[in-house]
């Protein structure tokens, strides 16, 4: 049952470069709510057009490295239940520190996942029974991964509460049939070392030769495109607004994402809306809830010939297989979105009350 906070300024969120899909998830808690939530923002690096539209309301626009700020700013004493988006930026630990010491339940947004890493299994426990487990009562994630890293970290069950990321269905959805559409992979991301978007392009140069029919879609920028090879295959753009980059995704057979490291990936759920199948790392975080065999092919993180392994899995795909991949991907999607983060918002408030802490 939901428990009704007690006035129209109860419930406050922060987030770190506040993107529109965070905004639509936040707008479906103000909806269920009938407004009265308040919603803190450092501007993010790409600018969004219509973000307070998809909010519904407007943001406090904050900078986060500004230690002095307080509650009083924004008119209003801190609220019943905050949740804090990371736990970095001094303006939201000013904000923090401010909430608990008046009492509130003050819960960290988190999208970190379990790699399984020396770092997370002995060094990462450490720093969570020092700086985490004192500051917060407890931890919104996004997904089985994440729920198993603060598992690991030490935090009941109890405490920790799925969905914090999902992209908006009344955007990115429909399409043709998978087997219908054109012979394309798309990736959508920084072009960045972390992303590997390089190691991508190399390996799709040599698939191509194979499969030739095949052209590889990359959208997105930063400091290593002069790096991506021009090819007669590889078509490069730049960042697009969401209603476009869900067009794009609607026109592709399979999203691949060769990073690293990805504590979640926002766009493997955009993807899996739009019905398309996915190549990912194995350590990417949305993989251990929306990739399965029927849907995914998941390669290890830094191994170029893998990626060219996994396209080449994927293209030898027939029509019942790709069909059977547009089913599961829609499927497992429909786990993620608005309505799940405002039914965590609601598990947050009737179970992590103040009185209820991690500590417990």
């Amino acid at each position: 049952m939901n428990i009704p906070l007690s006035n129209s300024h109860d419930l406050a969120f922060a987030w770190s470069g506040l993107p529109d899909y965070a905004a639509r998830c936040i707008r479906a808690v103000i909806d269920r709510r009938g407004g009265g939530v308040t919603v803190i923002g450092t501007r993010p690096r790409v600018p969004i057009e219509g973000m307070e539209a998809s909010l519904g309301q407007s943001v406090h626009w904050v900078d986060g490295h500004d230690r002095s700020i307080t509650w009083h700013r924004f008119g209003m004493t801190p609220p019943k239940v905050f949740i804090q988006g990371g736990h970095f930026l001094p303006a939201f630990n000013a904000l923090g520190r401010q909430a608990r010491l008046a009492g509130a339940c003050v819960v960290l947004a988190s999208d970190q996942n379990w790699t399984g890493s020396w770092r997370q299994r002995f060094v990462d426990p450490i720093r969570a029974r020092l700086m985490s487990k004192p500051r917060f009562d407890g931890v919104f994630v996004a997904g089985n991964s994440g729920e198993r890293y603060y598992r690991g970290m030490s935090f009941p069950k109890e405490a920790i509460v799925q969905g914090m990321y999902g992209a908006d269905p009344i955007i990115f959805n429909e399409g043709p049939p998978l087997r219908d559409r054109p012979k394309q992979l798309i990736f959508v991301g920084q072009f960045i070392q972390r992303k590997n978007v390089v190691a991508l392009t190399k390996a799709f140069v040599r698939f191509s030769m194979d499969y030739p029919d095949w052209m590889l879609r990359i959208c997105g920028s930063g400091e290593m495109r002069d790096l991506l090879p021009t090819h007669a295959g590889i078509q490069v753009e730049d960042f697009v607004q969401p209603p476009q980059l869900a067009a794009l995704l609607r026109e592709s057979r399979c999203l691949v994402l060769p990073s690293l490291r990805e504590h979640w990936g926002l766009v493997v759920h955009e993807a899996a809306l739009s019905g398309c199948a996915l190549a990912l790392t194995d350590v990417v975080g949305a993989a251990a809830d929306l990739a399965r065999a029927e849907n995914a092919a998941l390669f290890p993180p830094g191994d170029e010939t893998a990626i060219e392994h996994a396209l080449r899995t994927i293209a030898t795909w027939n029509r019942v297989q790709w069909d059977q991949a547009e089913t599961v991907s829609r499927a497992l999607a429909r786990k993620f979105g608005p309505e799940r983060f405002a039914d965590a918002v609601d598990q947050i408030v009737d179970t992590l009350r103040p009185g209820l802490t991690a500590n417990q």
